[in-house]
């Protein structure tokens, strides 16, 4: 490798991964940004980046139903101009946040020392209660789950309580949770089990399998809204934030990104709406 060539790789910090698709296609209208070729991305000055094929394809590829039409509706929903919140990301802003969802361009936080893999990187993050008292968490991923190692998915809950016990990581302050829902992946998406926290008593419970649901690019985990019990808040506004990392624990140097980046959100609820697994 030439030094001109190794210049650009440098400025770039692009490494195209071959046949990847980025989210499978849903109509016309997602055709061209699904066709494009992700890549890994690392210490990538937002500022460097104008467009991000990625993100606008994430969040149109939700408008069409691409996390479940559950999710549709509540972008819908809560975000009333949607071609408006496109543009802002082409124009190179970096994260957008409403009640129950959120889209952030994929990039690993500075802290995190493993290889950020796609299945690492989320391009989305939501949670909502739907009707029949569902409370369903979800993510929409950077690429499909081709990590040789597991990886971990954690849906971070703020009941009322999180405030009293503090930031889940010292470098995140405004991430307090008092619950945690982590799901374990294994290796190239063979397996997937999790279980939930309540970080107020210690009290640990494991989800059944057939409630974690992965396809492509996405996990989505569907419990009872009675598995979060108030700790002080009422259920609509309970707060969630995500992070994924490559192992367990409370080390923030595995964590490879978050979502939203350094705070919690609302969660949503939308009783009239059915969650389709």
């Amino acid at each position: 490798m030439n030094r001109q060539h190794r210049a650009r790789k440098t400025l770039m910090s692009v490494e195209p991964l071959e046949g990847r698709q980025l989210l499978s296609g849903l109509d016309a209208v997602l055709a061209r940004a699904a066709s494009a070729r992700p890549a890994f991305v690392r210490n990538l000055p937002s500022t460097a980046v104008t467009t991000n094929p990625a993100a606008v394809s994430a969040i149109m590829g939700a408008l069409g139903g691409g996390v479940g039409s559950e999710w549709a509706s509540l972008i819908r929903r809560q975000i009333r101009n949607p071609q408006a919140v496109v543009r802002q990301f082409i124009a190179g802003q970096s994260s957008y946040s409403a009640a129950g969802i959120t889209f952030r361009t994929p990039g690993e936080q500075p802290l995190f020392t493993g290889r950020p893999y796609d299945q690492l990187l989320p391009l989305a993050a939501g949670a909502a209660v739907f009707r029949g008292d569902v409370m369903e968490f979800a993510t929409i991923l950077r690429g499909e789950f081709r990590n040789p190692d597991a990886s971990y998915y954690v849906f971070a809950v703020d009941r009322g309580a999180g405030g009293s016990l503090g930031p889940a990581f010292e470098a995140r302050p405004g991430i307090t949770p008092d619950a945690l829902v982590t799901i374990a992946v294994g290796p190239f998406g063979s397996s997937a089990t999790g279980e939930v926290r309540d970080l107020t008593d210690g009290s640990t419970r494991p989800i059944d399998a057939s409630r974690i649901v992965i396809r492509g690019a996405t996990l989505r985990v569907f419990l009872d809204a009675s598995q979060f019990p108030s700790r002080g808040a009422t259920l609509n506004r309970y707060r969630f934030a995500m992070w994924t990392q490559t192992k367990p624990g409370a080390d923030i140097a595995n964590v490879a990104s978050f979502a939203p980046d350094a705070a919690m959100i609302p969660i949503a609820a939308l009783r009239n709406v059915t969650a389709r697994r």
